[in-house]
């Protein structure tokens, strides 16, 4: 899984637990602790996608500057009516 994947799921699961805490009727204490948590895993989900960004990964800066020119696919035709 490339990191760009695992930090969009960090920071989705962590909005997960925001919307989870809000919609499931929980003691206050409990709403307010899972509340903090899911924020602070979508930060932490952010600050890496920032970080992806400001300083990019070898293999990623590599493979967008290097594109393969490759023989475009042909198109297949489709049946013809024999009428």
């Amino acid at each position: 899984m490339s990191s760009l994947t695992k930090a969009a799921l960090i920071c989705g699961s962590g909005s997960m637990i925001i919307l989870v805490s809000i919609l499931i009727n929980l003691p206050f204490v409990v709403q307010i602790f899972l509340l903090l948590t899911g924020l602070v895993i979508s930060i932490y989900g952010v600050f890496l996608l920032a970080k992806m960004v400001v300083h990019p990964p070898e293999k990623l800066a590599k493979d967008s500057i290097e594109q393969p020119t490759g023989p475009a696919p042909k198109k297949k035709k489709g049946p013809t009516s024999t009428r």
